[in-house]
């Protein structure tokens, strides 16, 4: 017999195991025996395992059921309308009691037998997240093709690029995980696709970050999930959590803006010099309404005087950019006789870094979610 939470309040919860499932009622059984065994075998009893399922045409949440009567730490949850991993994932979070909640698959290419590890590293080395990692010294995968290696090595270093937060971990695409409850705001994350673990690191604060090693296994029945839907949302997701992504794609409007203001300017007559600075300050007001409401969302938080306080300090930030915008192309049109529309697009490319850097340290220096912030 299983042993039950009959000794274990709610509050004593050590562990909960969340699994989000789709057509997995092959596998679904045996996992959940296998989770069981294995946190019992380690001395593990007061846990519990969320099995979140989207309506599985196979009846894979039916299964679970049937397992669920015979152990009281096992709940399913059925989402009829919703669907995606992530939001799955997210659902289960929600519901769950367990100091730490661990996340993984039922497909058995995470292995049951690593969780007990992740805990235990959690609360020896004090961690707010353990990542089981494809890509740490030790693990690996399991009969992949190059061309999927390639895609998986890829969209890891496209995330430490535009999402650097995302750099704590050597698999920030992994889909095994641990984190400790008390670490998450769940207001705060909007998941999308099958990567909720990019969406913690992304909008964690600082919080501890541990790999463990393991091996990626083979599937044991079913079909795979993956496909060119699952890269979409994947890169509409990680340009939605890209700071600097939303930045640069703000800067380029703001390009287009400087750019028009000033040439409109020149066919009406005015200086070089005028026309520029029209460009500059134009495009710095373009820029600021942009980030208040797509970058950073922070809607004219603060109502008149905070709006009017952080686009006087973006003006501030900006001026070593624009310094620099204006510099550079004095010196193209005046040294070289470079069109001056050409000079400034150049100008503005080299300070566009600068711009960044300050205005993301002394601006907007808070994340917000949904009317709350943090630094």
């Amino acid at each position: 017999m299983w042993k039950t939470m009959s000794t274990c309040n709610g509050s004593d919860v050590i562990l909960t195991v969340v699994i989000p499932t789709y057509n997995e009622a092959d596998n679904i059984g045996s996992m959940l025996d296998s989770v069981r065994r294995v946190l019992e075998s380690n001395g593990i009893e007061c846990f519990e395992i969320i099995v979140v399922d989207d309506d599985s045409p196979d009846g894979t949440h039916r299964v679970a059921e049937e397992k669920a009567k015979e152990d009281p730490r096992i709940r399913v949850i059925v989402r009829r309308k919703e669907r995606g991993l992530a939001k799955a994932v997210l659902e289960g979070f929600r519901n769950a009691r367990g100091e730490y909640i661990a996340v993984m698959d039922a497909d058995f290419q995470h292995p049951p037998e690593l969780l007990p590890v992740l805990l235990r590293r959690a609360i020896e080395d004090r961690a707010d997240i353990v990542v089981a990692s494809r890509y740490s010294k030790g693990g690996g995968v399991e009969g992949w093709s190059r061309t999927r290696l390639f895609m998986s090595r890829f969209s890891s270093i496209l995330a430490r690029l535009l999402v650097p937060r995302s750099g704590r971990t050597s698999d920030p695409m992994s889909g095994f995980f641990l984190v400790r409850r008390s670490a998450l705001n769940l207001d705060c994350l909007r998941p999308r696709g099958y990567k909720i673990l990019l969406e913690i690191l992304a909008r964690s604060g600082d919080v501890r970050v541990i790999d463990v090693p393991y091996v990626f296994r083979r599937r044991r029945s079913g079909s795979s999930k993956l496909g060119p839907g699952v890269m979409l949302d994947y890169i509409l997701h990680l340009m939605n959590l890209s700071i600097i992504a939303k930045f640069m794609l703000v800067g380029g409007s703001g390009a287009l803006v400087n750019l028009g203001v000033m040439k409109m300017a020149l066919e009406y007559g005015v200086l070089v010099d005028i026309s520029s600075i029209l460009g500059i300050e134009t495009s710095i007001i373009w820029n600021y309404i942009l980030h208040e409401k797509f970058t950073f969302r922070y809607n004219f938080m603060g109502r008149l005087k905070g709006s009017l306080y952080r686009l006087l300090g973006y003006h501030y930030t900006s001026i070593a950019g624009s310094v620099t915008t204006y510099g550079v192309m004095r010196i193209l049109y005046t040294l070289i006789n470079l069109n001056p529309i050409i000079a400034q697009a150049i100008g503005i490319l080299t300070g566009f870094m600068v711009n960044y850097k300050s205005s993301r340290r002394l601006v907007w220096r808070m994340e917000v979610c949904r009317g709350n912030t943090r630094d």
